[in-house]
């Protein structure tokens, strides 16, 4: 294949990744509290495998090692990682609310922590949906290097997921 076939792979599963993005956050609110949990849980211990499959035995093209866009989209699968860790010390731990009338006296200072919090992960979460969704356009894509691409698709996934926590859980005055 070609450059421009790769390119052309790297387009198609970069729109593949925005209409799987969009359909997760359309089925993300059908599934229960627990599933999604621990969906969002097990989509980030694949991704940290595929990624580091993908660091061990990265492509070589003209004996130059392209990690450049794994190294990207594996980089701000933290910025989901931090919402997660929030997520489950506010709400799963803590058993606070969003809505600081409902948190009550004890969950208050949880509230707080996630009202706080809340518009950096907004921000730092669109940004890192962004990055992601430009690294699964880029090289490299010839099969063989399929651990590469299914990182960075997973890596979309993992920030709507992030987004979808972000966005149902507002917090409320």
């Amino acid at each position: 294949m070609k450059r421009t076939q790769y390119g052309l792979i790297g387009i198609f599963i970069g729109i593949t990744a925005v209409a799987a993005s969009f359909s997760l956050g359309k089925c993300l609110p059908l599934a229960g509290p627990w599933t999604f949990l621990w969906a969002w849980i097990i989509l980030h211990v694949l991704h940290a495998a595929l990624a580091l499959a993908a660091f061990i035995y990265p492509p070589a093209f003209a004996k130059q090692r392209r990690v450049g866009t794994l190294a990207a989209s594996t980089f701000i699968t933290f910025m989901p990682l931090i919402t997660l860790i929030f997520f489950i010390k506010v709400f799963v731990i803590g058993q606070s609310s969003n809505v600081v009338q409902i948190a009550g006296e004890s969950g208050y200072a949880l509230w707080e922590l996630w009202a706080g919090t809340w518009p950096l992960l907004l921000i730092g979460n669109a940004i890192a949906w962004l990055v992601a969704l430009v690294a699964t356009v880029f090289p490299p894509y010839p099969p063989r290097y399929w651990t590469s691409a299914s990182a960075r698709f997973l890596s979309v996934l993992l920030v709507t997921f992030a987004w979808y926590t972000i966005t149902t859980y507002f917090p409320d005055a």
